[in-house]
């Protein structure tokens, strides 16, 4: 008898030929992937079809970690730049130092993301996620007694790329967990780029609005940003024990611990099929935009305000953040409404056109708004930064439907998410300290050049991946057949 299946995958067959699946048939992991008729299902909210297991609760909680995930990333990479500024006095060379501490960053978060994503896969998501949490706490209080850039914010940033690098592989790897089907991944995924979007718009006009609010309870400005420091990273700490205590955990069947190498090379030789490997550049892209996008505006806006004698020991750095939050916040308010776009868009059209789209509307914001000279506050700008929102959350939710398609084996699919990660981490380390760099030498503007042409990049590549797929998709569905396996219509 023959087993019918609507999906195909194509990354199964290029990584048993390299010897990394080899303790695992291929038709195990065919079946593995496919529809499978008696597979239990039910609905929450009645609108998302969830796995089995998957509770409101764990649902809900899962939300709430990528809401926080991005919400607190955000923060820091306004915030820090205050710090330099305003706590620890620093006037020079602010562009260099800001690049050299995401590279620091980075040069943590590249190898974490992978052992993240592989001890995911052993012991399961939640636990991963509330020690992510717990590290993102700790380091944002610890954040609240620094005296100088080096050690202690160095030691400060590391301590919160860890915890960044655990949650960011977690929202990748928990997206397939929880989604129920092929189309579910799209509307989980919609409702993952809201919460992140909400995050980030959270994160940029909230949270850093916080600690002059406090300036009244504290002081003064620096005692405000300290007991902000504090009170997050308390929530945070908070939070990470909710989370490993009401996320579902994976069912015995589910789990798998096979050998970490070979875990680790597939994840790797995934990207022989191109739309993984577009997925992962578009996590390259996205965790740039994210990071460069929130640290380098404030930064540009607090130079601004600098050259007009604001942000010195007479003069607070309000006025900055006054047009930081609202620069910031348009561009995530924007991607948050388009979040359930991108996600019924891939729905319907190859997500490489999709993510093609992405990448223009990214690059047209990007590109025009590194060379404006007009103030932070003119509309054009607000513009701008709302187009490179639109494309921020393409690549997001789109890249993580991709990146969690049936052509991944579900057994490995926090190792897939963990080098997913990994190259978001790649692109923060060599873009972050690339466009402090030019930041300091060139013009203010100079990361968002960078951004601009990683969204073109991507653009070209996904018109690629657009073309080559109908042919990839035939090759993959002869082979299929000649295996007696029926292979219905099937576009991602």
């Amino acid at each position: 008898m023959k087993q019918e299946m609507g999906e195909y995958p194509s990354t199964l067959k290029d990584v048993k030929n390299e010897g990394v699946d080899s303790d695992i048939p291929l038709s195990s992991s065919l079946e593995s992937l496919s529809p499978n008729p008696v597979a239990k299902t039910h609905r929450l909210f009645w609108i998302f079809i969830v796995n089995e297991g998957i509770s409101y609760v764990s649902f809900i909680t899962y939300l709430l970690a990528c809401f926080g995930t991005i919400c607190l990333i955000v923060y820091l990479s306004i915030i820090q730049n205050y710090v330099l500024t305003v706590i620890l006095r620093i006037r020079e060379n602010t562009g260099d130092l800001t690049g050299s501490l995401a590279l620091y960053d980075e040069i943590i978060a590249m190898p974490a993301t992978l052992a993240w994503g592989i001890l995911s896969d052993r012991i399961g998501r939640r636990y991963v996620y509330g020690a992510g949490f717990a590290c993102i706490g700790v380091s944002l209080i610890c954040y609240s007694y620094v005296k100088n850039v080096y050690p202690h914010m160095l030691l400060c940033r590391l301590l919160f790329s860890l915890g960044t690098a655990a949650c960011t592989c977690m929202m990748t790897g928990t997206l397939g967990d929880v989604a129920g089907g092929k189309h579910e991944r799209g509307r989980v995924g919609a409702m993952v780029g809201m919460f992140a979007g909400f995050g980030g718009l959270v994160g940029g006009m909230v949270l850093t609005k916080v600690p002059y609010q406090l300036q009244k309870i504290a002081g003064s400005e620096v005692e405000g940003i300290h007991l902000c420091f504090r009170i997050v990273g308390g929530v945070a700490v908070g939070f990470a024990f909710f989370a490993a205590l009401t996320m579902t955990k994976l069912k015995k069947s589910q789990d798998f611990h096979g050998n970490p190498f070979t875990m680790l090379k597939y994840g790797f030789l995934a990207a022989r099929d191109p739309r993984i490997a577009l997925a992962y550049m578009s996590s390259f892209v996205a965790r740039a935009d994210t990071v460069l996008f929130t640290s380098f505006m404030s930064l540009w806006v607090i130079h601004w305000y600098m050259n007009l004698g604001y942000c010195t020991p007479d003069y607070s750095c309000q006025v900055a953040a006054g047009d930081t939050h609202p620069l910031t916040g348009m561009g995530q308010g924007v991607s948050l409404a388009f979040a359930p776009i991108f996600a019924i868009a891939g729905e319907y059209f190859r997500k490489s056109t999709v993510l093609s789209a992405a990448g223009i509307i990214g690059a047209a914001g990007a590109i025009p708004f590194a060379f404006t000279k007009l103030a932070p506050s003119h509309k054009s700008n607000y513009v701008f930064v709302c187009m490179v929102g639109i494309g921020q959350i393409g690549m997001i939710v789109t890249g993580m439907s991709m990146v969690n398609g049936v052509y991944v084996d579900p057994k490995y699919r926090g190792s897939v998410a963990g080098v997913f990660s990994f190259c978001g981490a790649v692109s923060i380390m060599v873009m972050a300290k690339l466009g402090g760099y030019l930041f300091d030498v060139w013009m203010y503007g100079a990361p968002f050049v960078l951004m601009g042409v990683a969204h073109a990049t991507i653009a070209v590549f996904a018109i690629y991946v657009r073309l080559v797929s109908p042919r990839l998709e035939e090759e993959d569905r002869k082979r299929l057949i000649a295996q007696g396996i029926e292979v219905g219509e099937f576009i991602d």
